[in-house]
């Protein structure tokens, strides 16, 4: 008996310690589930994977990317274009097309000049600040609208939904009209200005109009580049080039032959060494602004924009010379110059002397004038601009000054 007892004692004693031994397992294993749980939080969730990075590149300015001259904006043919080259988009040997080739990115160019979609966004003539854009649309007249500019461009770039891995900007040129700057050195007939151009320089600087221009042109294409800064991976602003050679590059027999009459060459050579003073005064002070307008938007922590600079990138090769990467103007019939510089020469000796002719007689051979000085503009409506051998220089400068930081 005592050893039953003794033995269920002993069997007591060693279920009650399974039974301990297993509330203290069962205590342990719930406390380390619930430690672990505590320790671990909610079931990891694998990061999202990354967007491929875009291969996207925009073009954005005026005519200079558009590629003013080798495309035609204009509703009407042209001289030097087939009649069928219309209302066209941006040219495919512009410089923007060729670096986005070259560096393995992606450029969609519209196919026509009105409806600004794709990447190539580019528009002869736009302004850079809108104040500057007082004129209507003439390119694309339906509907009605102001002429287009930098911030239209930007709009239908929409970076915001669509950035972009290299940005392409070149602007302000037309703020001051350039082209007209120049024109108002070149186009001399016969020794008497026809009416192109407009006077920009005086006593060796630009005019205070021409300087206010470029203060709106600076402002305006900083705030450009910070509102493209966050949406972009590279930023190239480019400078302008200087179309106009030194007096000693111009080559002989780029101002007539065979009858024929280049406006610009003509106007050029008695007057080279004034209008080459003249055009790198107006030249200094643009991409004096376009420079500013970079250290401005670096100065409010845009990092990411880099400032190419294509002054020099025409030496030898500017209007007139033996290897040209500009359009100087197409050659003019000496008959047809003869004809518009005697309508032109004409009201100008009657708007001398209306007295003697009587208004009527003024006003009608003033029209007659303005006919003649729209003749002789379809002569030089692409000169100053890059022909496709200056193109492929300016993407060239770009390549190279961007050194694989795209």
């Amino acid at each position: 008996m005592g050893r039953l007892q003794t033995w269920g004692a002993a069997a007591r004693r060693s279920r009650l310690f399974q039974v301990l031994a297993a509330v203290v397992v069962l205590a342990l294993v719930a406390g380390s589930i619930v430690l672990v749980t505590r320790s671990a939080g909610p079931p990891a969730v694998p990061p999202a994977p990354e967007p491929p990075p875009t291969t996207r590149a925009v073009a954005l300015g005026d005519s200079v990317p558009y590629g003013h001259g080798l495309a035609n904006p204009y509703l009407t043919p042209q001289i030097g274009l087939p009649t069928g080259a219309v209302s066209q988009g941006p040219s495919t040997q512009a410089y923007p097309t060729m670096v986005a080739a070259d560096l393995g990115l992606t450029m969609t160019v519209r196919p026509t000049n009105c409806h600004l979609i794709g990447d190539q966004l580019s528009i002869s003539g736009a302004v850079a600040d809108s104040v500057d854009n007082t004129a209507r649309d003439g390119q694309c007249p339906v509907p009605p609208q102001q002429a287009r500019n930098l911030s239209d461009e930007l709009a239908a770039a929409n970076l915001v939904h669509h950035p972009a891995r290299l940005v392409l900007l070149q602007d302000g040129a037309d703020d001051i009209d350039f082209s007209a700057c120049l024109e108002y050195q070149l186009a001399q007939v016969l020794g008497v200005g026809v009416g192109l151009g407009n006077t920009c320089v005086a006593g060796g600087s630009v005019t205070p109009a021409i300087a206010v221009h470029l203060a709106h042109v600076r402002d305006s294409l900083a705030q450009a580049i910070e509102a493209m800064a966050p949406h972009s991976s590279t930023i190239a602003v480019l400078d302008y080039y200087q179309p106009i050679p030194q007096p000693s590059q111009i080559a002989d027999g780029t101002a007539a032959g065979s009858l024929r009459t280049n406006l610009v060459c003509s106007g050029l050579k008695p007057n080279a060494g004034t209008t080459y003073a003249a055009a790198q005064v107006v030249l200094d002070a643009l991409n004096q602004a376009v420079a500013g307008a970079v250290e401005d938007a670096r100065a409010h922590h845009v990092t990411n924009v880099t400032l190419v600079d294509v002054a020099q990138a025409f030496d030898g090769h500017g209007i007139c010379t033996a290897d040209p990467w500009v359009f100087s103007g197409e050659p003019v019939p000496d008959a047809t110059l003869a004809a518009d510089a005697d309508r032109i020469l004409a009201s100008k000796a009657c708007s001398g002397t209306d007295i003697l002719h009587g208004p009527a007689v003024c006003a009608s051979l003033s029209t007659s004038a303005l006919s003649a000085e729209r003749d002789l503009q379809d002569y030089v409506w692409r000169a100053a601009h890059p022909t496709a051998a200056g193109q492929r220089a300016l993407a060239a400068t770009v390549e190279r000054q961007l050194g694989g930081r795209v």
